[in-house]
């Protein structure tokens, strides 16, 4: 929960609209937009037309580096043109390019001396400068018509600190104080307190601090900022029983090593710098919270403002990685969550992330690797080798996958409901190298610490049916996976395929047609149909779900099976026999 007043943004204009038109010579657009398609403007062209149109295809990409660069190449031809000149200072802003965006700004604000995002470029340098006076002169430039009066109230209340003005700075956050008690006033609790803190008034900052853990106990960026302030304070005891006492309720996600084992006097004390990097990030999360993604861009452009200030902001960072990985861009998002220093607590779900991002790419040796790593640093945790096993069996590692479910497993301290998972995914594993019967007692294990598991009642009563084993208790699994599942098609498939093998055709066509409906765009569960069709003599029918089926792209491996299918029908060397049949054949050839 953030504040109401930052809350007010949601509603607010902060940047004009996207690129749009074309730069002609006497800096006016068009009023249509040219909606291109992406990149079909090639990417080395001389003319400025031709750059400017590779950066609105670049800015579609999200590949604002390569805009900005077609951007600066456009305006070394053309200096004088404004249109140029406001995209390529939107385009440096949004790459977080803010060492150019700001010796662009003046040129902006000589067109357009209102303009928020350019006046807030030449505040924040001022900060980082130390001159908050000449900061604050440059935020009262923004024009009314931005809107941005709650993040210009916040910011001033940081650069009055600066000034030592802290009576002005108390003031001006006594009016933006939401209501007293409730959970969204931790965060003001926070600032407040760092204010007291650098005034001098040390109780009044411990109170603070400790009344902002009492509203948000939950809120890991309260228990960290809290605890960081108490240390300062001297109550290092304090800061730590905190910090541990979060590490131990949040086990599964949360790493508090790090910070536990960090030097109290090393932590940092606030500054302006820092404090407007928190509403920056604050600001942006709003922004990202959108969820029409309509504001994302500039909510990346606000988290990078706040790690510009402070580069150890490791929630700014792992936001910006969000960010891109909603672009599509996970090695933008990897390169940000390598910026998470090592003691954050946020370190360790960051090194997760990034090594499923690079699995996502294709790096599945470098995310494995990542992955064993974080398995040796931590031998009492699960999560690096569940997320490994997970990753290897979904690209069909099995054998391996199943040695990161055993070290998995051995970690966990008491079986309970919630890793009923565990013990299903090593047992699809064992299952899939042809070891049935830890396969087997691990989907007992998954029943036995979750009993109504669907997918574990289909895995298990399926695997049953196809051996021929414990047919009626498999048949009854399969129907109560559907009784719970109803639309899963997959399941109905597993339930007309259990039938198709027991021989019992009719009622398999009955299945597997409900299953068609369910997942038509599926090639096995098509194929299954038509099989069932051959079987109770409806053959036109059967060659065309076959056909189906290889239009589906299904595995290259039933290709030729579907193609003999189509050509010869079901016969003995492409159709799979009942149960009863295999148990026959079994019988004759011992």
């Amino acid at each position: 929960m953030r504040s109401k007043s930052l809350a007010l943004l949601l509603t607010i204009p902060l940047l004009a609209l996207p690129l749009s038109g074309h730069a002609q010579s006497g800096g006016q657009a068009p009023k249509q937009s040219l909606n291109l398609p992406q990149r079909t403007v090639p990417a080395k062209t001389s003319s400025i037309d031709g750059r400017y149109l590779a950066a609105r295809v670049a800015e579609e990409d999200h590949d604002y580096e390569g805009g900005a660069l077609q951007l600066d190449q456009a305006l070394a031809q053309n200096p004088g043109d404004p249109v140029l000149l406001y995209a390529a200072f939107r385009m440096h802003t949004y790459a977080g390019h803010f060492d150019v965006a700001a010796k662009l700004a003046p040129r902006v604000l000589a067109a357009k001396p209102g303009d928020g995002f350019a006046n807030l470029v030449l505040t924040l340098e001022q900060v980082k400068r130390g001159d908050y006076k000449k900061a604050e002169q440059q935020l009262a430039k923004i024009g009314a018509e931005n809107q941005l009066g709650p993040l210009r109230e916040f910011v001033i209340a940081w650069l009055k600190v600066g000034e030592k003005d802290f009576a002005a700075a108390r003031d001006i956050l006594a009016k933006l104080k939401p209501k007293e008690g409730d959970r969204s006033e931790a965060p003001s609790l926070i600032i407040r307190a760092q204010i007291d803190e650098l005034a001098g008034d040390r109780a009044a900052a411990e109170a603070k601090y400790r009344r902002a853990i009492e509203l948000d106990p939950a809120g890991l960026r309260i228990t960290v900022s809290a605890a960081e302030g108490l240390r300062r304070l001297g109550k290092t005891a304090d800061a730590q029983a905190l910090l541990k006492a979060y590490g131990e309720k949040n086990s599964d996600s949360v790493v508090m090593d790090g910070l536990l084992a960090a030097n109290a006097s090393a932590t940092k004390p606030p500054t302006p710098a820092s404090g407007i990097a928190e509403i920056m990030f604050d600001i942006g999360g709003i922004l990202g919270s959108d969820q029409r993604n309509e504001r994302t861009d500039l909510a990346l452009i606000f988290e990078q403002l706040a790690v510009e200030l402070k580069p150890d902001l490791d929630f700014g960072w792992l936001m910006i990685a969000g960010i891109y990985e909603q672009f599509g861009n996970n090695a933008k998002a990897v390169t940000a969550l390598g910026k998470i220093g090592t003691i954050s607590p946020l370190y360790w779900q960051a090194r997760m992330r990034a090594a499923t991002l690079e699995a996502q790419d294709g790096n599945i040796d470098q995310a494995a690797q990542r992955l064993r790593t974080m398995v040796a640093d931590k031998p009492d945790r699960i999560d690096a080798a569940l997320t490994l096993a997970d990753l290897l069996r979904t690209k069909e590692r099995f054998k391996d996958a199943v040695a990161a479910y055993d070290t998995a497993i051995l970690r966990i301290k008491t079986p309970d409901e919630k890793y009923w998972p565990v013990y299903f995914g090593r047992g699809i594993c064992l299952e899939r190298i042809k070891q049935w019967p830890r396969a087997e007692a691990d989907m007992k294990k998954a029943l036995e610490l979750s009993p109504d598991q669907p997918y574990v009642l289909n895995y298990l009563g399926y695997s049953w049916i196809d051996q021929g084993m414990h047919l009626d208790e498999g048949m009854k699994m399969l129907k109560r996976a559907t009784e719970l599942r109803p639309d899963d098609g997959a399941i109905t498939d597993s339930v007309g395929w259990a039938y198709y093998r027991l021989g019992q055709f009719d009622e398999a066509v009955k299945w597997l047609e409900r299953a068609s409906e369910q997942k038509g765009d599926d090639a096995t569960v098509v194929e299954h149909l038509g099989d069932a069709y051959w079987h109770v003599g409806r053959f036109r029918e059967a060659r065309f779900e076959w056909l189906r089926a290889i239009n589906q792209k299904p595995d290259k491996d039933r290709l030729p099976i579907l193609q003999d299918k189509l050509d010869k029908g079901l016969n003995s060397s492409n159709d799979k026999p009942t149960v009863y049949e295999k148990a026959a054949e079994k019988n004759q050839g011992g």
